[in-house]
């Protein structure tokens, strides 16, 4: 499978009318998001692609970002919790 860049409206076109209108609505929330992710600030990304989520919950990109930023936290902590072996 190649992938292609696309615009925006071709990725909205795709979507039925509700989660169509439930992405709009939460377009700027989602940039934000998007913006500190960009950051690597994960635990307030996080925050907000579940709030994404909790206002539109056919906006699967949301759930895939706030799922990456439990998942990279949850190493990071499983990381920072492992004892050193230095035998």
């Amino acid at each position: 499978m190649a992938w292609q860049l696309c615009d925006l409206d071709e990725v909205f076109d795709a979507d039925p009318p509700e989660i169509k209108a439930g992405k709009l609505a939460t377009l700027q929330l989602f940039g934000e998001a998007l913006a500190i992710y960009s950051e690597a600030k994960l635990f307030e990304a996080g925050r907000l692609f579940s709030e994404c989520w909790r206002h539109n919950q056919g906006d699967r990109v949301s759930k895939i970002y706030w799922e990456r930023c439990q998942s990279t936290l949850t190493n990071r902590r499983k990381i920072k919790d492992r004892p050193y072996n230095l035998d």
